[in-house]
């Protein structure tokens, strides 16, 4: 198997088990499609316990801060 075909894959798996909106969804795609893991962030952004964050869950608190800035 190749890493684009498990990368690919474990999104799947992601996917269906996390609540997405369209845009995520596709988000998920370019990000894995780049050669991504979904459960990487290109921020290092880290949970409460110092665990990585999930791609999905990095961007969403992304959005947050910039809303809380209101940028």
């Amino acid at each position: 198997m190749t890493r684009k075909v498990y990368l690919r894959r474990e999104a799947a798996k992601y996917m269906a088990t996390v609540d997405l909106t369209p845009s995520e969804r596709q988000d998920i795609h370019a990000w894995v499609e780049d050669g991504n893991s979904v459960y990487d962030n290109p921020w290092y952004m880290a949970d409460d316990r110092g665990c990585p964050m999930d791609y999905i869950s990095a961007i969403r608190e992304v959005n947050c801060q910039r809303l809380a800035k209101g940028l």
